[in-house]
């Protein structure tokens, strides 16, 4: 059922910008665009790695935050979505480098004070 409703949306959508070069030309920019920001994303995902915060905190906390200033923002925020370190979505995605730091640095330190009073034998 799902494949019959999206083949006669693209249909659709296929006749009116080949009929009308300006809905073409947006949905060109938009592709493009998604296109960008996916491959933006993807060599950020790269570049952190398999950087885990709780781990480098528990390491120090000084060397993560020395860590944490050689990402770019993009980067941070990989880190916070694969980390699940804004689950309130407080930040809404957004948020300067420094902002992003001090949350992934506070979230880090919470964690491991509370891991700390769990494993307490």
């Amino acid at each position: 059922m799902i494949d019959k409703t999206l083949s006669a949306m693209f249909k659709v959508v296929t006749e009116e910008a080949a009929a009308n070069p300006a809905f073409g030309k947006r949905i060109e920019d938009s592709i493009a665009k998604f296109g960008q920001e996916l491959a933006e994303k993807r060599r950020a995902e790269r570049n952190v790695g398999e950087f885990h915060p709780f781990i480098e905190y528990k390491k120090s906390a000084q060397e993560l935050e020395a860590r944490l200033g050689r990402f770019d923002a993009r980067e941070l925020r990989v880190i916070i979505e694969k980390h699940h370190l804004d689950p309130a979505n407080t930040l809404k995605g957004k948020g300067t480098k420094k902002t992003l730091v001090a949350h992934i640095l506070a979230t880090a330190r919470k964690r491991h004070e509370r891991d700390e009073k769990l494993f307490e034998y």
